[in-house]
Order: C-alpha cells, then sequence, then structure tokens
C-alpha cells in the first residue's frame, strides 16, 4: 500500500477517533462523581463514545481490508 498525504490523514483520524471514544469511557466515571443522579449524561457519554470507537474503527477497516479488494478485482 503506497503511502500518500490522503491515506495517512485517514489513518490518523481514525486513530484519533478511537483514542477519543476510549479515553471517553475512562473520563466518564470520574466526571459523573460531582452529579449523581443523572443517568440520561451517563448514556449519552457512553454513547457517544461508542460512536466514536464504531467510526474510527470502520474507518481503519475501509483503509486497510475494503482497499485490498478492490485492487485484487482489477
Amino acid at each position: 500500500m503506497a503511502f500518500d498525504k490522503r491515506n495517512v490523514s485517514q489513518i490518523v483520524w481514525g486513530v484519533l477517533l478511537i483514542a477519543m471514544g476510549v479515553l471517553l469511557c475512562v473520563k466518564t466515571p470520574y466526571a459523573l462523581r460531582s452529579s449523581p443522579g443523572f443517568t440520561f449524561l451517563n448514556f449519552a457519554r457512553y454513547f457517544i463514545a461508542v460512536l466514536l470507537i464504531w467510526g474510527g474503527g470502520k474507518k481503519l477497516y475501509k483503509l486497510y481490508f475494503i482497499k485490498d479488494k478492490n485492487k485484487d478485482m482489477k
């Protein structure tokens, strides 16, 4: 796989999405200690974290696996 600026930036973006999702999962219990009883905030933070991790994983999967299949078919 040739590295061009577009691929490198997409890889960095995917890794950053996953990292932000993981950090949000780690930070959520500490952020919600001061405000007990807000279950919707707890749900929303974890939901956003899962979406970030899923989006970053999907981006990296498409960059590494889908592109290789398209090259083999040509």
